[in-house]
This record gives structure tokens, C-alpha cells and sequence, in this order.
């Protein structure tokens, strides 16, 4: 393993050449509906003649006895070795199964999967001291038929007042994912409305008449935000959201015919002093 300092030699053309994760820790959301999910953790190679490099390589990876996820319960692991070759530009994937069976979410802890780089079959490359482990956190999800992905049929965006050019549905991403937490909690991905405000990770709860309410806090308690700022919406902050539909016959429900799910949206930030930003869609679930 080598320490940050490497990193600057590669730089310099100088050090070894280096094999990692290529995150040093991901989250895996699934929701426990019985079935299994794959998902891939891509070990990557570097270095100061990496490009020179031709030959294939063998790396081996090890599960950390530090893990709290238990294999056969939370995950099986089919293989522990990977072949890095120049015909796939030395990038290879790992398949991870995750296992959702007799998994009754909300768990008191998301169990924790740690794998870690523990041997490499040429000696003149060493694990990259920053990825050569990757923490694996499972995430167990309550099933619903409202989580998926979603696509606007109708999106408004007002900025201090006025309409945006964001002001379409044209405007807003192909896909939106939403997904359901527990209780009566949803999670929105990515997204804060339009597709420019990405990098957006916020809530709202649907009751059992299917009324769209916003928490004022997180699941882990910090206050809801939007695009970094203070999340408003019709109920809590109504004189800054006068330019998109306020009252539940117009929004902030859940419409649901068979298949077809669609969810009427009203929500926004309050920049401190600039002023609000508010924006309203029409969802409409990606049915595969």
C-alpha cells in the first residue's frame, strides 16, 4: 500500500504504478422485496507507465473482518479474483450480489461491507493507498409501487418571481429516480426540479389519502434544504410560492390508475436575501 505522498510521484513520472477501487466507498440502495440485485465495483490501474504497460494481471480482493454485512444473509461474493488485461484498457468489475430475502427493513444499522485489495499477481504494481479498499454500505429499502423513475409531463420554474427559460418539461431530466425509504418517507435523487440543478438529495411523505407533505428535517435530522438553501413550500412558507399552484386540489398529491402513477409537486428554496425560487412539476412514472 502506498500513502498520498504517492500520488505527486506519479505526477513526476516517478512511484509505481498503482491498482484501486474506483470509489473508496459507495452506497447500495435496494429495496428487501425478495429478489437479488447485482451491482459492480470497477477496480481500475494507473501510474507512470501504465500507458507502456502491456501484460495481464491477476488482483486479488478479501472481505475486511471489519464488515458488519455477513455473506449469505446481506451479499454473496462469487469471485475474489479479477484479470486486468490492455483489452479492456486494465478496468475490471467485480459482481457483488445483494441479498434482500427475509430482510424486514428499517434495519437499526445498514450493514457495512468492506473489501480490500490484498494481493497482486505482478509485483511491480501496488494497491493505491487511497482505493485500495472500498466501504460497501447496504442500504435495505420498504417496497413500494411509487418508487422508480420518473419523467415530467409538466415542469414551472420561477426565479424571484419571474418564469424561467427552465419553465418547460423540456427542461427537466429524462429520468428522475425516487425511492421509498420507510414509513411513509420518499427519497428524490440527483434532482431539485430542473435538470441544471443537479447534485440534490431531498424528501417528501405521502399519507395513507395520498396527500405530498415536505418534512422540515432529513431521516438523520438536518434540516430539509434544496439546492443548498432553505427548502419552502405551500405549507410552510405560502407568501414566497404566489406563482405556482398552492392548495391541494391543484398539487401535492399522488394520482394512481393501475399502472400509471403521477405525482403534482410544489415545492422551492428561499435564497437569503435574493429571494425564493420556486418550482412545480407533473411526474409521471417510467413504467419498463
Amino acid at each position: 500500500m502506498v500513502d498520498d505522498g504517492d500520488t505527486v510521484d506519479i505526477e513526476y513520472g516517478l512511484g509505481p504504478n498503482l491498482v484501486g477501487f474506483l470509489n473508496p466507498s459507495v452506497n447500495a440502495s435496494v429495496a428487501a422485496d425478495g429478489n437479488t440485485n447485482d451491482i459492480l465495483m470497477t477496480v481500475t490501474f494507473a501510474g507512470p507507465t501504465a500507458s507502456e504497460f502491456t501484460g495481464d494481471f491477476d488482483v486479488t480482493i478479501s472481505v475486511d473482518p471489519s464488515s458488519t454485512a455477513v455473506a449469505g444473509t446481506h451479499y454473496e461474493l462469487s469471485s475474489s479474483t479479477l484479470t486486468l488485461s490492455k483489452d479492456t484498457n486494465y478496468i475490471a468489475n467485480l459482481p457483488l450480489t445483494i441479498l434482500t430475502e427475509g430482510i424486514d427493513p428499517p434495519l437499526d444499522a445498514n450493514p457495512v461491507l468492506t473489501l480490500v485489495i490484498t494481493e497482486i499477481s505482478d509485483g511491480s504494481i501496488v494497491p493505491n493507498g487511497k482505493t485500495s479498499s472500498i466501504d460497501i454500505t447496504i442500504e435495505y429499502l420498504c417496497f413500494s409501487n411509487i418508487t422508480g423513475k420518473y419523467r415530467a409531463l409538466e415542469g414551472k420554474y420561477f426565479r424571484i418571481g419571474v418564469e424561467s427559460s427552465l419553465s418547460t418539461p423540456d427542461a427537466w431530466p429524462d429520468e428522475t429516480e425516487i425511492i421509498f425509504l420507510c414509513g411513509n418517507t420518499y427519497r428524490v435523487l440527483e434532482y431539485f426540479g430542473p435538470e441544471a440543478f443537479n447534485g440534490n438529495e431531498w424528501y417528501f411523505n405521502i399519507d395513507e389519502s395520498g396527500t405530498i407533505t415536505y418534512p422540515a428535517t432529513t431521516p438523520t435530522g438536518d434540516p430539509q434544504m434544496g439546492n443548498g438553501q432553505p427548502f419552502i413550500s405551500c405549507a410552510t412558507d405560502p407568501g414566497n410560492m404566489t406563482n405556482v399552484p398552492c392548495g391541494a386540489s391543484s398539487t401535492n398529491y399522488v394520482e394512481i390508475d393501475g399502472d400509471e402513477i403521477r405525482l403534482y409537486m410544489t415545492y422551492g428554496y428561499l435564497t437569503p436575501g435574493s429571494g425564493p425560487r420556486e418550482f412545480f412539476h407533473v411526474l409521471e412514472k417510467i413504467v419498463d
